[in-house]
């Protein structure tokens, strides 16, 4: 616990009061959080700020010299948390003090990538676009408060909008220094050396695919063992979740132990290019050659032990025993050969942050599902304490104890262990950084509307890319639902509570855009019809073509006999003839009843 100056300790209590106001605000569920509410606490949050540092430049003027960081700057970062989430959850998302939130865990997301030194720009190209964005709200910002600045000081009010702008401004050039610094490393990786940079990143990629395809399998064998160990976990199953399981053919066992064997190969010979020191070498100068060899051992590493855990997931159908390497207990009493109790200390401190983080990494990837009917915004800033405290407890253990006061037969465990509880840190805080980027502009009191249109826009846009409606009556339900939602407004806006919420523009534009998709889906339907009734008229004028034609031959047929029979009567037939013919027909007649 930091000191409180006794100049400061004023200011301080006025802190503690905003902080309790917020936290009764986020904590409060029958109530939704109003930007009236959450505008009012900031702007006295400023104030306090700027009489904060008006009282330190006062002191330092008297010659005291300032030990910082106090406790009122630790407080004054947790209020800022919490604000920040408000602004979230009040759907201002594109509003400054909003940004303050993601620009913490970034620093906290970049940190963790530095101190793991496994990285690739797949990893950083998505911060250094959000970095970008947050920079454009940052100038946005500042240009409005210079023109309120101005406004208010004709009219005579106090503006303590700098302090934002310092602050936000502070915490984004170190996250851009921070970025910088591990692109940097990157960049200095030898052109001669590239090749191998591209060959481990590549086969770490496959790795990552067989073993999220390999954990998706075992995943339900593995379930009751994982609730009743803490530890049960391996660390192929903390890092499946590194990145999301790509859509791949799945193996067999034999086929993926030929690719396992393969990648093995591989390596093998990528290890074998290190000289005797362990560096890559290269063309490029010696400390560009360092700089560079410790990026490309750090892969190396990192497929070694994918490949390791792969092997574990293979042969081991029971995970809760891949943990038991990392236990330094021989029986009920004794300790391994070469382990001590101070070894037993240092491990149970970290199965402890461990339990804790896989719970929150559990939570945490729950509010992922649930996350547009059960989250508020603001229930964030827990998991985040919770996981600074975690943070500042395991650089406590790291700092406590050094590597000369754990056996020599435990280092690469207890490095190991380290890994996986880095590892962990670094995942709760990427959930955490999703759950706030998936947050969208609207208020928490017009969220149920938002969830609804979204889904009336997914199933009318289902419908479509599955050939359309086959009866009109399809669409009846969908109609209903969008007209009981268009009668929600009132001039051409929803209001909660007689106040008009933010998210306005985004529900109207969802709404006109349900109706637009209505709309085609009725056209299609209406072109699908004339097209059927096309060609049911052309299929019946092809019928009665060829009926007429038929008619016509049968006529021309009778016609053409009717005057033959004519003809055949007016003819002058003398009688003998007629007899002969007679005596004929009936001889033949007579012989043809032979066949009766």
């Amino acid at each position: 616990m930091k000191t409180i100056p006794n100049y400061e300790r004023p200011l301080y209590e006025k802190l503690q009061q905003i902080s309790q106001s917020l936290s009764s605000l986020k904590n409060n569920r029958n109530k939704y959080i109003s930007s009236k509410q959450v505008y009012t606490i900031y702007d006295e949050f400023l104030a306090t700020l700027h009489e904060l540092s008006l009282t330190r430049k006062d002191e330092e003027l008297k010659g005291i010299t300032l030990n910082l960081p106090t406790g009122s700057d630790l407080l004054t970062d947790d209020i800022w948390s919490m604000l920040s989430l408000c602004f979230v959850t009040c759907g201002l998302t594109k509003f400054a003090p909003a940004t303050y939130s993601s620009l913490a865990i970034v620093y906290k997301l970049l940190g963790h990538l530095k101190s793991c030194q496994v990285y690739t720009m797949d990893d950083l190209e998505p911060i250094r676009k959000r970095l970008e964005e947050i920079k454009k709200i940052i100038l946005q910002s500042e240009e409005s408060q210079k023109e309120e600045a101005e406004e208010e000081l004709k009219q005579g009010l106090e503006n303590h909008k700098t302090e934002e702008s310092l602050l936000l401004r502070n915490k984004w050039n170190k996250c851009f220094e921070l970025l910088n610094e591990l692109e940097s490393n990157f960049k200095e990786i030898p052109t001669d050396l590239e090749p191998i940079y591209s060959n481990l990143v590549l086969i770490r990629k496959r790795l990552l695919n067989f073993l999220t395809n390999a954990s998706t399998s075992s995943s339900a064998s593995t379930s009751t063992s994982s609730s009743s160990h803490p530890l049960s976990t391996t660390t192929s199953q903390i890092s499946n979740n590194l990145v999301p399981a790509p859509q791949s053919d799945s193996l067999t066992p034999s086929q993926l132990k030929e690719k396992i064997i393969e990648l093995k190969k591989k390596l093998k010979e990528i290890e074998l290019l290190r000289d005797s020191d362990g560096f890559f070498p290269s063309s490029a100068p010696q400390e560009q050659q360092d700089k560079s060899s410790v990026l490309l051992n750090g892969l190396l590493d990192d497929c070694n032990n994918f490949l390791n855990d792969i092997s574990i997931q293979q042969d081991t159908p029971d995970i809760s025993n891949l943990f038991k390497n990392l236990s330094i207990k021989d029986g009920d009493d004794g300790y391994k050969e070469g382990s001590t109790a101070s070894d037993s200390v240092i491990l149970k401190d970290f199965q402890q942050l461990y339990s804790k983080l896989f719970d929150i990494k559990q939570k945490l990837e729950n509010l992922m599902i649930t996350r547009r009917w059960t989250m508020r915004e603001t229930d964030l800033y827990a998991y985040s304490k919770n996981l600074k405290e975690i943070e500042e407890e395991r650089l406590s253990k790291v700092n406590e104890f050094h590597e000369d006061q754990i056996s020599s037969s435990n280092i690469d465990q207890f490095k190991k262990l380290h890994m996986i509880i880095l590892y962990l840190l670094r995942r709760c805080y990427s959930l955490i950084y999703k759950l706030l980027e998936s947050s969208q502009p609207v208020s928490e009191s017009l969220q149920p509307i938002h969830n609804q249109l979204s889904t009336v826009r997914r199933c009318l846009l289902d419908i479509k890319r599955i050939d359309g409606l086959s009866k009109l009556k399809e669409l009846y339900p969908y109609q209903f639902k969008l007209a009981s939602l268009d009668n929600l407004r009132q001039d051409g806006k929803f209001y909660v509570n007689g106040s008009i919420p933010e998210g306005q523009g985004l529900l109207n534009a969802l709404l006109a855009e349900c109706f637009d998709i209505l709309h085609e889906l009725k056209i299609e339907l209406e072109e699908k019809e004339e097209e059927d009734d096309d060609d049911e008229g052309r299929d019946d004028d092809a019928a009665n073509d060829i009926t007429d034609e038929e008619d016509i031959q049968t006529d021309d047929e009778v016609e053409l006999k009717r005057n033959r029979y004519v003809g055949f009567n007016e003819a002058d037939y003398d009688q003998d003839s007629d007899d002969s013919v007679a005596s004929d027909l009936s001889d033949y007649e007579y012989e043809g009843n032979d066949y009766y």
